[in-house]
């Protein structure tokens, strides 16, 4: 008689379970896992940003857009609306701390609360490309003060979720963008210090690091190398790049009560990028 049962009792018990595994996971799907929770996302007004925004919205949570282009930003606040989503603009420069302070007195004002914060914006294209400072105001400063922002409320609720969205750049060297990657490399640092000193207050800070992945801010660059795509799903072991969708259900997970126990964390959402050089690979 086999020796399986004995040595893990547990999956007889998976075996009998009540409730069929399909039909419990079916059961959670109609849960939406953000119902109630108040979200600012930052870059919101494209790209992976939009992404996250219209799915927290989806999951039930109220998103304020916070955009530094208007027009874009306000596309993404309709967006969400004609899904009968809650959702508010604010044009906000996340390097001008007085901006910033005025988002978090928005959200509170228009909300009444700040659960969730996802820092996801960044400087422009040619900055990232033409190694500018800027880029490293934007991306570490601008989390920075984001997250000084929404700190006061977060604490005295004693909850609160921020997830940094970093990159791939900040786990491996992929110049020639070296304020770019050190900027991203730095929002991994700070996040990890950050959960260690406000974990007290039950406030979870996390990273997400995206791979290469299709959105707006690749269209130039994809007119003068058509062939950009299929050469960098080469490198990756799933053997393509990926979507901002991707990149927004992962963002969901951390940013959800069912990431309730993970703080400090790198999630790298790459295909296997960062996992190993394909070069040294058998072909």
């Amino acid at each position: 008689m086999s020796a399986w049962p004995q040595l893990i009792p547990s999956c007889r018990s998976v075996t009998n379970s009540p409730l069929p595994l399909a039909a419990e996971s079916n059961a959670r799907k109609k849960i939406r896992m953000m119902k109630n929770k108040v979200a600012i996302v930052t870059g919101a007004g494209r790209g992976i940003g939009r992404a996250i925004a219209n799915r927290f919205s989806a999951e039930g949570a109220s998103v304020v857009v916070a955009e530094i282009d208007a027009a874009r930003g306000n596309e993404v606040v309709e967006e969400i609306r004609s899904s009968k989503g809650i959702a508010h603009l604010f044009p906000c420069d996340v390097t001008q701390e007085h901006q910033v302070q005025a988002l978090a007195a928005f959200t509170l004002g228009e909300l009444g609360r700040v659960d969730i914060l996802v820092n996801n914006a960044v400087s422009s294209l040619e900055a990232i490309h033409g190694n500018s400072w800027e880029t490293l105001d934007v991306v570490l400063k601008g989390a920075w003060n984001c997250i000084q922002a929404v700190l006061p409320p977060m604490i005295e609720q004693t909850s609160g979720s921020v997830v940094n969205v970093s990159s791939a750049n900040a786990l491996m060297g992929l110049g020639p963008e070296h304020v770019y990657t050190a900027a991203k490399g730095a929002i991994v640092s700070v996040t990890r210090s950050l959960a260690v000193e406000y974990g007290k207050y039950n406030i979870r800070f996390n990273v997400i690091c995206p791979g290469t992945t299709r959105t707006e801010i690749w269209e130039p660059i994809e007119q003068a190398n058509p062939t950009v795509f299929e050469d960098l799903s080469k490198v990756c072991p799933l053997g393509r790049i990926a979507n901002a969708q991707e990149i927004a259900a992962a963002t969901l997970f951390l940013a959800s009560d069912e990431a309730s126990f993970v703080t400090g964390s790198v999630l790298a959402v790459d295909g296997g990028l960062t996992a190993g050089n394909q070069a040294f690979r058998k072909s």
